[in-house]
């Protein structure tokens, strides 16, 4: 599907801002790299303190159509989010944070997806690479989800980040972003979406997510302790759907991200107090204790642990 294919469905390009004009410019020139059309752009900006048109009113984006809305207050990016669908036009809605890329065929390959897909279909996310540290590259390759998607997102985010999804803009339209949901916005969203549509996956990395950029919600601590108490509560009931163990591997994995999260941003005691958690609530994941460990001595174990799994991942595979 090219840009020459008139009866091609438009895709609503959500970007959601708040205080980064550069990487929103960059966010729109990606947009505008793609190969496929046709696509509209809708910016929400989320109360900036420079307002984004006027960073938009500098660019000549090559796409039909680029609207910018602003909130009068800021109200996070769940909201943001949410404006931006209510906007949306098109058949599809691909989400993309300001900080993160696109491969220029990313949208033509989705869409190719989605239209070669079953009815049932109505999520389709990509594969991505994370860059941090301004060097260092690693290539990453969504999961296969087989099986119950609900039951697998209940612990871990085999999905990926945001930018990394297109979805029908009616079941966008039909599962809201929780606007409570300070952290793991994605996560929270995908277990919902599951529940209603399924989802396909496009293997190659479209995507390059930046994880060191300024201004993200996750360097708030206090917040993502808010968070991980409100994914308990609200999914509790859904997890004892599978079972008493795995409610309390669901509670494990909640607290274990925590755990990396802090191990990442240098907050050990943080590290150490949720990997005890992790470890009481389901004592039988090996991941839980890796981290338990890297946290144990501050950044000594933690340097130690990451040496260690740099040269396991090298390791060639054992002959069969």
């Amino acid at each position: 599907m090219s840009e020459t294919d008139s009866d091609a469905p438009l895709v609503s390009v959500v970007i959601t801002t708040y205080n980064r004009p550069e990487c929103l410019e960059r966010a729109i020139q990606t947009v505008s790299a793609q190969t496929y059309r046709p696509i509209e752009i809708v910016v929400v900006d989320d109360h900036s303190r420079t307002p984004a048109s006027d960073v938009v009113a500098k660019l000549s984006p090559d796409v039909a159509d680029l609207r910018c809305i602003r909130h009068d207050v800021n109200r996070g990016a769940n909201a943001a989010r949410n404006t931006g669908v209510d906007a949306a036009s098109g058949s599809y809605v691909a989400f993309l944070d300001d900080d993160d890329r696109w491969a220029p065929d990313k949208l033509e390959r989705q869409v190719a997806a989605f239209e070669r897909s079953d009815p049932d279909v109505g999520l389709v996310y990509s594969g991505r690479k994370h860059v941090g540290d301004g060097t260092v590259t690693e290539r990453k390759i969504p999961d296969p989800i087989e099986g119950d998607v609900t039951k697998r997102l209940l612990c871990r985010n085999v999905v990926g980040t945001q930018s990394s999804v297109v979805v029908r803009t009616d079941i966008a339209r039909e599962v809201p972003f929780d606007e409570e949901i300070q952290r793991w916005a994605d996560l929270e969203w995908y277990i919902r979406v599951s529940q209603v549509c399924d989802f396909l996956a496009v293997p190659e990395p479209l995507v390059i997510y930046t994880f060191d950029a300024g201004n993200r919600i996750s360097d708030d601590f206090e917040r993502l302790q808010t968070t991980v108490h409100q994914f308990i509560e609200k999914y509790s009931d859904l997890a004892l759907q599978y079972g008493f163990l795995f409610e309390r591997k669901m509670r494990g994995w909640a607290y274990h991200r925590v755990a990396q999260s802090c191990v990442y941003a240098g907050n050990y005691q943080g590290a150490r107090r949720y990997s005890r958690r992790a470890i009481a609530a389901y004592p039988f994941e090996s991941s839980f204790y890796v981290y338990a460990f890297a946290s144990l001595g501050g950044r000594l174990t933690h340097r130690t642990a990451q040496a260690a799994r740099t040269v396991f991942s090298r390791m060639p595979l054992p002959s069969t």
